[in-house]
């Protein structure tokens, strides 16, 4: 699996040394596919637009993903909503950042989350990934 990361924002100081490598280790425990994933970070105004255009809910999100066939992916995610979750959560903002890019990557891989039973199975599966990349790391 190869991650593209693009800043199509105003870039926030981050680890990106941190970043890298627990994108390296999630590559490892979800393997293809998709074989290629795209992640752009975002602003509250874009991500705002991409909901309201693709799922008619007209609020900012955390992330989308977009599937575009079995092998290639995007992940849009939002900076500032993770930066709000991340406080929500006692994360550091590149914690909640890898924990929506889990996410993301889970739905690119055809999980679901739109009623409680797709939630809990999803959320169950992202929050034992998260706890495999963050060893030893909080």
């Amino acid at each position: 699996m190869k991650i593209e990361l693009f800043y199509k924002t105003k870039k926030i100081k981050m680890d990106e040394e941190f970043l890298n490598s627990k994108i390296e280790k999630i590559q490892k425990i979800l393997n293809p596919p998709p074989t290629k994933i795209s992640i752009y970070f975002v602003n509250n105004k874009v991500i705002r637009s991409l909901n309201k255009k693709f799922f008619k809910k007209d609020s900012p999100t955390d992330v989308i993903s977009f599937k575009y066939s079995p092998n290639y992916g995007e992940i849009v995610l939002s900076i500032e909503e993770c930066g709000k979750n991340a406080q929500i959560y006692s994360h550091t903002l590149e914690e909640e950042i890898i924990y929506v890019i889990i996410h993301g990557i889970l739905h690119l891989k055809g999980f679901r989350d739109y009623n409680i039973k797709e939630k809990r199975k999803m959320f169950t599966i992202q929050d034992r990934i998260f706890e495999k990349v963050m060893k030893n790391e909080k």
